[in-house]
Parts: C-alpha cells; sequence; structure tokens
C-alpha cells in the first residue's frame, strides 16, 4: 500500500540513498555504542558504586537489579540518540526533523496512542496468562516503587526514543530509499531490529524467540510509522511494552531493579513453549490493531 502520511520523511531519504551510506551508518553507530556505552557505565559505576550496572554473585552476573543501575543503562542510549542525529546529518544530509516526523503532530499521535496503549495493558493484566516454570515474588515496597518511578519513566523514555529514531527514523527510511520499496524497507530494518535482540541467556531453538518476537515488533512499530507520519506512534507502543516489562513484573537478575515484582523463569523453557509463542503472538497483534484504531480517532 502506499503510505501518503509518510511521504516527507521518505523524501529526506532520498537525498543520499546509496547503500554504502547505510552499512557504514549500521557500523559505526554500532561501533559507538558498543565501545562508548560500557566504558561510560564502567566509569560513572567506579565514580559511584551505587550506580554500578553490573553486580557480580555467586550464581554469575546481574544486569541492572539496582535501580541506580537500571536507570543509568536506560538513560545510556542517549549514546545512540546523539550517533543518529550525527551520522545522520554527515552521511543522508537529514535533520532530527526528518527523521521523528513533524514535532506537533509526534506528541499528539504519542498522546492518543499511549492512553490507548495503557487501557489495553490493564485489560491484558486481567487475563490469564500461559505459565512457564514462572515464579512471581514481590521485590519493592509500594512506597519505594512510587518513588522511584518517575525517574525510571524518563530513563526508559531515553530508551525507546533512541531505538526508534534509529531503526523506524533514520533506518527503515533509508533503506525504503535504497529499495525503492516500502515493504523492503520495513521488512529490512525490523530484521536488524531483531537481530539486535539475540539473547545470550537461552540457546537452541528458545534463541529464535527473541529474534522472532522483535522482528515482529519492528513491522508493527515501522507499519504504525508509516501510517502515522512520524515515530509518536510507534514510541508509544514501545513506551508501554517496555514499561510493563520493567516495572511490573521483570525476570530476576535482569534489568529488575525498578521492578515491583520479579519473575524466576527458565528462559530456556518459557521460549520452547508454543503455547506462550501463540499468546506472545496475539497480543502483538491486538495491540497493533488497537493503536491503528488509536490513529483513527
Amino acid at each position: 500500500m502506499k503510505y501518503n502520511a509518510y511521504a516527507d520523511m521518505v523524501a529526506s531519504a532520498l537525498r543520499q540513498r546509496a547503500y554504502w551510506r547505510i552499512v557504514v551508518a549500521l557500523v559505526a553507530t554500532f561501533l559507538v555504542v558498543s565501545l562508548v556505552t560500557p566504558l561510560a557505565l564502567g566509569l560513572i559505576g567506579s565514580l559511584a558504586p551505587e550506580l554500578s550496572a553490573i553486580k557480580l554473585t555467586p550464581t554469575g552476573i546481574e544486569i541492572g537489579t539496582s535501580q541506580g543501575g537500571l536507570f543509568l543503562i536506560l538513560s545510556s542510549f542517549a549514546i545512540l540518540i546523539l550517533a543518529t542525529v550525527i551520522f545522520a546529518k554527515k552521511l543522508s544530509n537529514r535533520t532530527l526533523r526528518d527523521l521523528t516526523g513533524p514535532a506537533p503532530l509526534l506528541r499528539s499521535q504519542f498522546s492518543v496512542t499511549v492512553k490507548w496503549m495503557f487501557c489495553l495493558t490493564i485489560v491484558m493484566m486481567l487475563v490469564p496468562a500461559p505459565q512457564s516454570s514462572m515464579e512471581v515474588q514481590s521485590q519493592l515496597a509500594l512506597g519505594l516503587w512510587l518513588t522511584w518511578l518517575p525517574l525510571g519513566l524518563v530513563g526508559l523514555a531515553i530508551q525507546v526514543t533512541a531505538e526508534e529514531l534509529f531503526f523506524r527514523g533514520y533506518l527503515q527510511t533509508q533503506l525504503i530509499g535504497a529499495t525503492g520499496s516500502y515493504a523492503k524497507g520495513m521488512a529490512l530494518s525490523a530484521l536488524i531490529f531483531g537481530l539486535g535482540h539475540i539473547s545470550g541467556d537461552v540457546e537452541g531453538l528458545s534463541a529464535l524467540f527473541p529474534v522472532v518476537w522483535a522482528t515482529l515488533f519492528g513491522l508493527v512499530a515501522g507499519d504504525l510509522t508509516a501510517r502515522s507520519g512520524t515515530l509518536g506512534p510507534a514510541i508509544a507502543v514501545h513506551f508501554i511494552n517496555n514499561m510493563t516489562v520493567i516495572f511490573i513484573a521483570p525476570v530476576a537478575g535482569v534489568l529488575s531493579g525498578f521492578g515491583l515484582w520479579t519473575r524466576d523463569v527458565d528462559l530456556n523453557t518459557a521460549f520452547s513453549d508454543p503455547i506462550l509463542m501463540c499468546f506472545e503472538g496475539l497480543i502483538l497483534l491486538i495491540t497493533w490493531l488497537t493503536a491503528r484504531i488509536a490513529l483513527k480517532r
């Protein structure tokens, strides 16, 4: 289909559409984020141990299990924002406005979509979900959780904005411009987004689940961006999705510092459960359809 609302963002990508520019941007962004982020986390952690992102335990390494450490991890995605803006300008002659769409429209679309997503999340939390070797435990007292919530949401906003800015704002539009196809550009950027979610915590066929799910999420976010002409809806969907994972019941020991509860779950078992995979796929489908309805209001 033709995404008329997306025309301006794609037009800006046509200024410099060569494939080599996309490859250079991908490699350069990956190197900057991979090198600068751990250095920054390590330096800040050594100067302020309460902000340490990594904790060594007798059973292994825990990442983001303290509130300060998790906030630092989420905030470190500002490096990705900066790298995206710089390389988009240097390699593709594109401004921040070219990557996000019109700011007033972005804000209004984000607002309406996040409201619908929040309501959907409340409803879905009432629906019994398949359980796979999972035990939920209380972690933070409600008062402490509420105290940290505003700061955590700021960090989360940085994280999801960074990913949407790079993958949907820059990469997807550049690939559409280079291939001359909306379908190819959206599919390729979603696949790269999915590959970025390869996890070392699972192995075998179970390792495919987070990649496949993230790829499908990338398609959802990409379609919403193309339909709306801004990053607003994709950021809203991404924000609510990650908020439920990080702040409600994250997996114990992995980015769990802000969790009201934590889940002790065998990820290899969970990610190989076909019932759970179908359930998660159904939720993603409902999320996409709900966001589309929100955009028509």
